[in-house]
């Protein structure tokens, strides 16, 4: 385990600007925070310099995309408690219809806010979308019975928030580009975590904002998005049909 990490310079980028936010600060250096330990286990103080550019460079490449992730996204992973959560019961939650699901690559994709992609990854349930499908509380709250759910989101209007949530309850809800705003049962509970968020905002300038969301969600999971998951076909569920 490493103990520290002292600031890392993320690789330059010609980026273009994206909504009210500037160029890609791909130039600047961030910084993440300490490791922690408990006698059960051993976490990460918030991801690491690693994970910041791994999704900086991510979404570099799929700028091209329409829609495009750096504008619209939502990627939540759900982690039931016990063994046995299937897409098809996620879909069900998400109150669609497993019998259509269907494969499609998400570079592809059109903007359809009820249009989400899912991957089963062992016991975990991996979901994206461009709309706001797993982004409202409700959804989020269905996902999460009898399981862990972390979320995050952003909209092109800079709305985002980073959610957690365990047996249908929300624990935490962060607003990512302020992170110190927080509510739920515990609004505490992913402080350990947010490091690299609030270093974002005691720096002046503009930063990696939802790369670092992205790069958080990661280290609160263990699961990651690259570019080859959104050029591979994907199943496909339309969702909120009542």
């Amino acid at each position: 385990m490493i103990d520290t990490v002292s600031a890392f310079e993320l690789p330059t980028c010609d980026c273009a600007s994206r909504a009210s936010r500037a160029p890609c600060a791909a130039s600047h250096i961030w910084q993440y925070g300490r490791a922690t330990a408990t006698a059960k286990e051993t976490i990460m103080a918030g991801p690491t310099p690693e994970q910041i550019e791994h999704y900086v460079r991510m979404l570099e490449q799929l700028s091209d995309l329409s829609p495009c992730p750096g504008e619209n996204l939502c990627w939540t992973v759900v982690r039931p408690h016990q063994a046995g959560l299937t897409v098809h019961e996620v879909v069900r939650r998400l109150h669609g219809d497993p019998d259509t699901v269907t494969t499609y690559r998400p570079a592809d994709a059109d903007y359809d806010d009820d249009t989400v992609f899912l991957e089963q990854r062992g016991g975990t349930v991996i979901i994206v979308g461009y709309g706001t499908a797993t982004a409202e509380e409700d959804a989020l709250r269905r996902l999460s019975q009898s399981a862990t759910v972390h979320s995050v989101f952003w909209l092109i209007n800079n709305f985002s928030r980073l959610y957690y949530l365990v047996d249908g309850v929300v624990v935490t809800e962060v607003e990512t580009l302020r992170p110190l705003a927080r509510w739920g049962t515990d609004p505490e509970a992913l402080t350990d975590h947010l490091d690299a968020l609030r270093d974002l905002r005691d720096r002046s300038g503009p930063g990696p904002d939802w790369e670092t969301a992205m790069a958080t969600l990661e280290s609160l999971t263990g699961q990651r998005l690259d570019v080859d998951w959104f050029a591979r076909p994907q199943l496909l569920a339309k969702v909120n049909s009542r």
